[in-house]
């Protein structure tokens, strides 16, 4: 522009420079601080989304002298390639053998919220026993990296429990079964049910016999009512 002195272009393009450079420094620590949002804002996502398996031994609900194995993942996320290991080894109870493994030794997967039970063996060789148990799994099926829980499972937790009566679900299973058993040999035709049934032929000589008595009752008070008609006749005849 003509008339303006060469030291103002010269402030203008400076300032214009200076402008520049603080806008891609803004524009750097911006894209920074969004990096850091975004990597912290993954990690609470995976931090609050965790698979987490335990194993427990309990009774079984048919007997209290039986214990089953129980595998449950209680995290909020799919557990994938899970490994179990107890110190020392659990027995497998007399309906197993010891020629067949323990199970669920290794599980390929298990939901959020998913369990799977398994008979396992009789209380007496469970108890006064104390277990490490080793948990190994994968949040990531086809990651390398794996998660463990470690914890004692100490069986005098289940010593001197005593139950009043059986599950209610338990009684109506046992009671239907009963049924079923007493209704088997009829249902194969080995033994015949005594029906007690109310015909209408039955209903007919009900009411014969009723109208009989009736006609009987009313013979006898006809009778009555002469007897007693008799001697107030004498009596007014004297």
């Amino acid at each position: 522009m003509e008339g303006i002195p060469s030291w103002v272009n010269t402030i203008i393009a400076i300032g214009g420079a200076l402008g520049t450079i603080v806008t891609a420094v803004a524009t750097f620590f911006l894209w920074r601080v969004t990096k850091t949002l975004a990597h912290e804002t993954t990690r609470m996502v995976e931090a609050s989304s965790q698979p987490h398996v335990v194993v427990t031994l309990t009774p079984n609900r048919w007997s209290m002298h039986h214990f089953d194995i129980h595998i449950d993942n209680t995290g909020n996320a799919t557990a994938y390639d899970i490994s179990i290991a107890f110190d020392p080894p659990l027995k497998n109870g007399e309906a197993h053998g010891e020629q067949i493994e323990i199970p669920f030794q290794k599980i390929s997967v298990l939901k959020p919220g998913q369990g799977i039970m398994s008979y396992l063996s009789e209380f007496k060789l469970l108890k006064g026993n104390t277990y490490q148990v080793d948990i190994i799994w994968k949040r990531d099926a086809s990651s390398q990296q794996r998660q463990k829980n470690s914890y004692t499972l100490n069986m005098a937790d289940h010593e001197g429990i005593s139950r009043l009566g059986d599950d209610p679900l338990i009684e109506i299973v046992k009671s239907i079964k009963k049924i079923e058993e007493n209704w088997s040999p009829v249902a194969k035709g080995q033994k015949r049910t005594k029906v007690d049934v109310f015909s209408g032929f039955d209903r007919l000589h009900e009411r014969r016999q009723a109208n009989r008595m009736r006609r009987q009752w009313q013979r006898e008070k006809e009778a009555n009512s002469l007897t007693n008609a008799q001697p107030d006749t004498l009596n007014s005849q004297q």
